[in-house]
């Protein structure tokens, strides 16, 4: 469905962008400003690899806890 695409779109977008657009959003009148910045934020990840991008937070993820594992255990060890 349409709108659940444009939810998804806008959860990519920053905090500080989404925010923005909230505050677009609330406005009786739309500038020229806030829709050159629309247009500006419209493809921002679209030279980003989104299953390069998700391999790699998950590769992340499994060396940071073990790491953290094996920190646990050799302070154990030695305490």
């Amino acid at each position: 469905m349409a709108i659940e695409r444009l939810f998804n779109e806008v959860r990519k977008l920053p905090l500080t962008e989404r925010y923005k657009l909230r505050t677009m959003l609330g406005l009786e009148e739309v500038s020229k400003e806030d829709i050159e910045a629309s247009k500006k934020m419209a493809g921002g990840w679209s030279d980003i690899d989104a299953d390069k991008l998700i391999e790699d937070i998950y590769r992340e993820r499994e060396d940071s806890s073990r790491r953290a594992e094996v920190n646990f255990l050799i302070s154990s060890f030695f305490s």
